[in-house]
């Protein structure tokens, strides 16, 4: 694959897309955010905390795999996984404890806006699309000083009986506590010696997720019963459903917050059909409540899902297809081609119309025939989402459309074009296309079409979290506006 020629498609479709996005009146983005104190793990700070435990029962720790912080050692235990194999990991804590412990014995570098929810709508505000409406149940008034302050940033507000749309600030609810996660990022080349001595391979992170027992992820009754206050909108960007608990205090299930999003949803869609609706997936340890999500919640309802690599592989677990989850999981040479036959299985299982996997050097984007843009205005999708991923990883955010510019100068991952030339060998072997359509990205199956393209890479991003919330509200975003400048004939 020609570099240079990617790296030219790049610019072209970021230009594009910009020309396209003031034709979206709006985005509706629900349910999680909260606020991200942020610690970048150093060898003084790893020799800190260890030093603060018995190697040996941080060694009979890793080997019970914690599902969930309780006490510090599952802490320490989960950091040395997720360092030693260099992948990202999220552990819920239902104890303030934690986060006392963590504050007294290592400290935070400096907070910012965290929750899927939350980072997108920052997001799609600095874009500058006409209207970005959040939804956040727990909405304390410490949260919403983490929201951009912009005319196109609003909120429901529930005031008289009537619904109102409001600037965050003005319509928090009084008394909420704030929900505070902690981020532990850690880099590539770190050394570390506890439960064995290795060096870290990658740069990722893991975050340690609050989870009061007081949220709730539900949708106020005056909101849901007024829900049509919010448009117009062209799309929903939906996620936190991992805060979904099995078993309340009062004796309700996950079963019942189930039944609520989906209504929120079916809602949504009855007050405009042609809404596309999203749902951005993360780390799910509870595998009822992953294939919950998935199964009952995204299944027949939604249109389109974004996830990483370790996602797709979980997501496959959960469904029944343990073998292709191992093989998505295993990374090998030809991994690639089992996260393809990952995304085009999760697209026929839970009957979507769009599978956006992000993986580090390329994204795969599945689509069920008939869809109404060309597969050129997808790619155009998927490129946007690229250069916003890289300016993000490069300056730390992105503040503005312009600012976003600056990923366009990152280049284009060696290491993606060559995985891409792995994956040409069995695409064309199997007929899935030709050399050239390949060259473009293009792929044609039976039952469904595909894009996959090498992505602009950070080698040292001033931060990781974030990035793939960007990457699929980026390429959501663009679809839905190049969708709507078609419409208009332009």
């Amino acid at each position: 694959m020609d570099i240079q020629e990617w790296e030219q498609r790049h610019t072209d479709a970021f230009y594009n897309v910009k020309r396209s996005l003031p034709y979206l009146d709006g985005m509706f983005v629900a349910y999680n955010s909260n606020i991200d104190v942020i610690k970048h793990l150093t060898d003084k700070d790893l020799r800190k905390l260890t030093e603060l435990f018995d190697e040996a029962e941080i060694q009979k720790r890793v080997e019970t795999y914690p599902r969930e912080i309780k006490e510090p050692l599952d802490f320490m235990a989960r950091l040395i996984i997720s360092m030693r194999e260099g992948k990202a990991a999220e552990i819920p804590t239902h104890t303030s404890s934690t986060h006392e412990w963590l504050k007294a014995n290592l400290g935070f570098d400096y907070a910012r806006m965290g929750g899927q929810a939350g980072i997108i709508s920052n997001l799609l505000a600095r874009l500058g699309l006409k209207k970005v409406v959040a939804y956040i149940p727990w909405l304390s008034e410490e949260q919403t000083e983490y929201f951009v302050a912009s005319d196109n940033l609003l909120h429901p507000k529930v005031e008289n009986g009537n619904v109102v749309l409001k600037p965050p600030r003005e319509a928090f609810k009084p008394g909420i506590e704030s929900k505070v996660n902690w981020i532990f990022e850690y880099s590539k080349g770190l050394e570390v010696t506890c439960n064995g001595n290795f060096t870290v391979p990658r740069d990722n992170r893991l975050i340690i997720s609050s989870r009061p027992k007081w949220i709730r992820l539900d949708m106020d009754r005056e909101v849901y019963e007024h829900l049509d206050t919010i448009f117009p909108i062209d799309g929903a960007m939906l996620s936190g459903y991992q805060m979904i608990k099995e078993e309340y205090e009062d004796g309700s299930t996950y079963k019942d917050y189930v039944l609520h999003a989906v209504k929120v949803i079916d809602k949504l869609k009855a007050l405009n059909p042609q809404l596309r609706i999203h749902v951005e997936l993360t780390s799910i340890q509870n595998r009822v409540i992953r294939k919950a999500i998935l199964a009952e919640i995204v299944a027949n309802h939604v249109h389109s899902l974004g996830l990483d690599t370790v996602e797709v592989a979980n997501a496959l677990n959960v469904l029944g297809h343990e073998e292709l989850s191992y093989s998505v999981i295993r990374k090998e040479e030809y991994g690639i081609t089992s996260l393809y036959h990952g995304a085009v299985q999760l697209l026929k299982d839970l009957s979507l119309e769009r599978v956006h996997v992000h993986s580090l050097g390329y994204y795969i984007c599945v689509l069920a025939k008939g869809h109404p843009l060309t597969l050129k205005e997808h790619r155009d999708a998927l490129l946007f989402s690229s250069t916003l991923a890289a300016a993000k990883a490069l300056t730390g955010d992105i503040e503005s459309f312009e600012s976003a510019a600056a990923g366009l100068e990152v280049p284009v991952s060696d290491k993606g074009i060559e995985d891409l030339e792995n994956f040409k060998v069995y695409c064309v072997g199997k007929k899935l296309c030709t050399p050239d359509e390949f060259e473009y990205g293009y792929i044609y199956g039976a039952d469904h079409n595909a894009v996959i393209i090498p992505t602009k890479v950070v080698e040292q991003p001033q931060s990781t979290v974030g990035i793939g919330d960007t990457i699929s509200a980026g390429a959501f975003a663009a679809m839905l506006a190049e969708m709507k400048q078609k419409q208009a004939g332009k």
